[in-house]
């Protein structure tokens, strides 16, 4: 059974600690999802510009991805840009948060490349037949919404493939284990799973999940 190459922690909002999450990324193979939204920014699992502009510039080499979410990736369909693209040029991945049908992922690749990133397409049911190998993909029927799948498809072969939905400290064991047997590289990524009561982003959480995939690791 192989573990993730990484777990993303999507959602780190203007209450998260940026020298927590340094810590935590010098234990575990993580990336920060950030998510973006032209009316939400600033607001709940949105963080502020000022938040963004200081994880990215914390003097510490963070993994991080940007979450295009709302507006930006209706922008980026529509006309080719989002109107971000000079804080995504700080970023490693992009990953364009829609269902929109009519998305090409050709035209997000070429976009993606001028800004020297890595893109990212989600995917509601199974993993696509075509264009598989053109953009990364992440298997996320929840949206964000915390539910799990009835059951995890299979991997792309020979791509790193993405799996998303209803994941916490309590279940991630058993979907590395689920996951693990089919896929030789891939990532998960969770949202809801690691906010608390107060729905803040919590790093307890994150540090919970990662010792139940990875075990525990001395901590700095």
């Amino acid at each position: 059974m192989r573990k993730p190459d990484f777990i993303t922690f999507t959602g780190a909002d203007d209450f998260t600690s940026i020298d927590g999450m340094c810590a935590l990324s010098q234990l575990y193979p993580i990336e920060w999802g950030i998510l973006f939204s032209p009316k939400r920014q600033g607001a709940g699992r949105y963080p502020s510009i000022d938040f963004i502009r200081r994880v990215t510039s914390c003097g510490v080499e963070l993994q991080l991805s940007a979450h295009l979410c709302g507006g930006y990736s209706r922008a980026l369909i529509e006309t080719g840009r989002t109107g971000v693209e000079q804080f995504l040029i700080n970023f490693d991945r992009v990953q364009v948060n829609t269902s929109d049908p009519e998305i090409d992922p050709g035209e997000i690749r070429d976009w993606a490349d001028g800004l020297k990133l890595d893109p990212i397409l989600q995917c509601r049911s199974v993993f696509p037949a075509t264009d598989a190998l053109t953009v990364e993909w992440l298997f996320d029927a929840s949206g964000g919404r915390g539910i799990s799948p009835e059951a995890w498809p299979a991997p792309i072969d020979g791509a790193l493939s993405g799996y998303a939905g209803g994941l916490n400290p309590g279940n991630v064991a058993a979907a590395v284990e689920t996951i693990g047997s089919m896929a030789s590289s891939y990532w998960i990524d969770m949202e809801s799973g690691v906010r608390n009561a107060a729905d803040h982003f919590d790093l307890g959480r994150c540090l919970a999940v990662c010792e139940a995939v990875f075990g525990a690791r001395g901590h700095t």
